[in-house]
Formats: C-alpha cells, structure tokens, sequence
C-alpha cells in the first residue's frame, strides 16, 4: 500500500525535525450543517482573489468563532487548498481540549518570545492539506507578543506558503488583541450568538473592527436554530451564515425613520 504523502511548506529550514503529527478529534456534522460551512467558504472565495489570511472572531466570548474557525479551515482543506488553522487566542485557549490533542505542543508564544523557530510550531495533522499552529504557553501580556514584528513576519510566511491562512482571534469586545490580530489579516469574519449576543454589543464589534480599518468581509449568525431568519439560515446543529454589514444598525434606524414619516402622516 502506497504511503500517504503531506506536502512540505517552502522555505523550511534545513536540519529541522520531522514535525508529530495531531490527530484532532472532530465530530461530524449534519449534512445542512456542513452546507452552511460550505456557504461560509465559498462567499469568502468570491470576496476577492487576494484574500488568503481570514480572521474569525467575535463580539464576546462563548459564541462559537472557534468551532468555526477550525470548521473553516477543515472545509478550505477538504478543497484541496493548503490550509492552516492558526490559534491566536493567547488568553483562552480552548483548541488542545476541544479536539483532544493530547501532546505536548509548543506554540504562538514560544515563537514570539523567541524560544522556538517558526518551522517549529507548525504541527501536521491527519489531513494532508491543513496544519495547524497552538497558541503554547500562556503569556502575561499577549497584546505586546502581537504588536511586535515576529508577528507580522509569522503572517508573512504563511501568506507565502498556504493558500489559507484561518486565524482564530480572541473576542474584539473583550481585548485588543482581536483587532491587533485581525489588522494583519486581509479580512475578518465576525460570529454573533443568536439569542445571547446583545445587538449593542454585535454593532460595538463592527465598530471596533471599522475604526481599526479592518476588512468586514461579513458575518455568521450563529446556533440560530432551525427557522428560518433573516440574516441567514440554520440548522438544528445551530450554525447560519449571513453575508454583509450592518448588524442590527441600519434596521433600528430604519424603523426608527418609519416610526417618523407616520407621526408626519397623522
């Protein structure tokens, strides 16, 4: 039996280890679910030809950017694309437990404190089109990790070696590192939790992202049910996806003209 072959990122250094391979633990999603992930996938596609770095985060915590993010990034692989999933929630972390990865991984903060070689941090994974980068150890201060210049020649590299880079963001409401990581990437994507996420807090999230001149390619409504909304469409697994700007914003302020014209007509 032929053995299965994993392509090789350029401009690997010489002498470099044989990087372990993770095997993520992924439960497999309802056919509608994985469709909605497909649409996910092919409206970032038809965004622009330059788009290859995407940030996924959020307005708070807790709304699923991540299980989208890797689901993302699954998707891209699935493709054929050379695809990296690339954990940059310093903070709080939750990719080691929410698919099983049992080894000792080094990571982001190893790299950025200088500790491990970039080549070093990125683990293959039982799908040959997409690896995977951990966020390492926890840091003090991960805002100044970011804003330093490994951060940028990290995103360089990767632009230079997949076709997708995911980035997985900490929450844009809760820290600066979520637009600090987003502003060097070619776009952002922004997850909202139907029925959690309060409408103030999804419009201070595009607001925050707008003044950081972030790229809002659109946004996932997410874990929205089975009926049908009007923002996107779900499914009993809860994921949507709703394609545009303007959460909540440019609804309130047309109701809020309507509500006028009909004092006007009285």
């Amino acid at each position: 039996m032929e053995q299965q072959q994993y392509w090789q990122p350029a401009m690997q250094p010489q002498g470099t280890p044989v990087r372990r391979v993770v095997q993520p633990q992924i439960e497999p999603l309802p056919f509608q679910a994985r469709e909605a992930i497909n649409v996910l996938r092919g409206n970032i596609q038809l965004s622009g030809y330059d788009l290859k770095t995407i940030a996924i985060t959020s307005a708070v915590a807790h709304e699923g950017k991540s299980s989208i993010a890797f689901r993302l990034a699954k998707s891209m692989a699935a493709l054929g694309k050379k695809t990296l999933y690339l954990d940059c929630d310093i903070r709080n972390s939750m990719t080691m437990s929410y698919y099983n990865i049992q080894i000792k991984t080094v990571g982001l903060t190893e790299y950025l404190c200088g500790r491990e070689s970039m080549a070093n941090i990125v683990y293959k994974t039982d799908d040959q089109w997409m690896d995977m980068i951990f966020t390492g150890a926890s840091a003090p201060s991960p805002s100044e990790l970011i804003s330093g210049p490994l951060f940028e020649q990290l995103i360089k590299w990767t632009r230079e070696n997949y076709d997708y880079v995911i980035v997985d963001t900490p929450p844009v409401n809760a820290v600066i590192d979520g637009a600090l990581i987003a502003k060097r990437c070619d776009g952002s994507i922004l997850v909202i939790e139907s029925g959690l996420t309060e409408r103030k807090q999804a419009i201070q999230a595009k607001r925050q992202l707008e003044y950081a001149g972030i790229r809002i390619l659109g946004t996932v409504l997410n874990k929205i049910g089975t009926k049908k909304s009007g923002y996107g469409y779900g499914y009993g697994y809860g994921y949507g996806y709703g394609y545009g700007y303007g959460y909540g914003e440019d609804r309130k302020s047309k109701k809020n003209a309507g509500t006028k014209k009909k004092k006007k007509a009285k």
